[in-house]
């Protein structure tokens, strides 16, 4: 079948995009010798050890009442009320889904909290919490031992380094590709990137504007002898986040379940559609350890907010409502219980916002959720 007229342009477009960014990358990294966009490390499932309970950075929730507890009565002395009570401190972590491009919802998040002042408790560790060189952009260093920077999934191509970003094509990796420093870290000799593995990548520079909004380069392109006004952007202060590349199950089967009609409440009126999901429990399976891995990539680097996405869900056809399932089910699992993320976000961007779309069955199976919850007694 002949690619449409439009489609050829679009694509067109975004090659000319890709190439421009190919391009420009070199200087701005230049001016920023403190990262380094090239470097990466691929992590196995099998190598990567189950997170320890006693190095988790204890998120306390918003939620957490730190009241006494009722069942820890107090005591009276000389006609005063005594200090028998106990209080108690609910941890874990809250969930959110936005309608968004993924860098975007980074951005969005390490404006939003990176620096509220919402410590950890008194457990966390050097260990756990890894100071790194920079926060939520490029000058920005880390002044308490945290790892402030967020920390993207990227939902990626097992076969080829960025997807078909190269040639046009458009999906959450490429994406991601387009708009920054991520091809430089994908390099060939991962590939073909092994189903339980993950690359993780430090260092991603964000130096254009999202898709919808143009793909504006983030700093004017200037003669090398041109002096800089005051208020122009500069090299150290484009976002900087990290990204954890994991490519879901390509193109699974998928079954979907039945559906009470919906109309009257009575079952008249239309059929609605029912839950997609994988046929083969080995798919979801390895969808769960592959969530387990960009779990715990993000944990033992010290990250604490995380924008992930719907794994699979899109151009490999996986089943949102499965998946989505999953994602719960992990998140939680006894292993990332007690605050181990501060916050995650869920970028899933549905231009549509259709009605069973992926945004809308993730928005319902997990967003506003507060996940991993421990409640301590003290």
């Amino acid at each position: 079948m002949p690619i449409p007229p439009h489609v050829q342009a679009r694509r067109a477009a975004l090659s000319q995009v890709a190439k421009e960014t190919k391009a420009v990358l070199p200087g701005i990294l230049a001016q920023l010798p403190h990262l380094q966009a090239t470097q990466s490390e691929v992590y196995h499932l099998n190598n990567l050890p189950e997170l320890e309970p006693s190095a988790c950075p204890r998120f306390e929730l918003a939620s957490s009442s730190s009241a006494l507890s009722p069942s820890a009565p107090s005591s009276s002395t000389n006609g005063k009320r005594g200090g028998g009570g106990q209080r108690q401190r609910t941890y874990g972590t809250v969930v959110k889904v936005l309608n968004e491009d993924s860098l975007d919802a980074a951005i969005m998040m390490a404006e939003s909290l990176a620096r509220q002042p919402a410590t950890p408790t008194a457990t966390t560790t050097a260990a756990t919490v890894t100071a790194t060189t920079g926060e939520g952009t490029a000058d920005a260093d880390a002044e308490d031992g945290r790892n402030r920077r967020v920390a993207v999934l990227n939902l990626a191509s097992e076969r080829t380094p960025g997807g078909g970003w190269l040639s046009g094509a458009i999906a959450q990796e490429e994406a991601l590709c387009y708009r920054s420093s991520l091809s430089l870290s994908l390099h060939r000799a991962y590939y073909p990137l092994a189903p339980r593995s993950a690359i993780y990548t430090r260092d991603v520079v964000v130096v254009r504007s999202s898709m919808g909004s143009g793909h504006r380069l983030l700093l004017p392109q200037q003669a090398p002898q041109a002096p800089q006004t005051p208020g122009t952007p500069t090299p150290r202060r484009l976002p900087v986040v990290s990204v954890v590349s994991v490519a879901g199950v390509r193109r699974p089967e998928v079954e979907e379940m039945a559906a009470a009609a919906a109309g009257d409440g009575a079952g008249r009126g239309q059929r609605g559609r029912g839950e997609r999901m994988f046929r083969h429990a080995a798919d979801r399976d390895l969808t769960r350890d592959k969530m387990r891995l960009a779990l715990r990539v993000a944990a033992a680097e010290g990250h604490e907010l995380l924008v992930l996405g719907a794994l699979g869900c899109g151009a490999f056809g996986g089943p949102p409502d499965d998946v989505a399932r999953c994602w719960l089910g992990v998140l939680e699992e006894p292993e990332f219980a007690g605050g181990w993320f501060r916050e995650v976000w869920f970028a899933v961007l549905d231009k549509d916002g259709r009605p069973g779309g992926n945004f809308d069955v993730f928005e319902r199976v997990l967003g506003g959720r507060e996940v991993g919850k421990v409640v301590v007694k003290e």
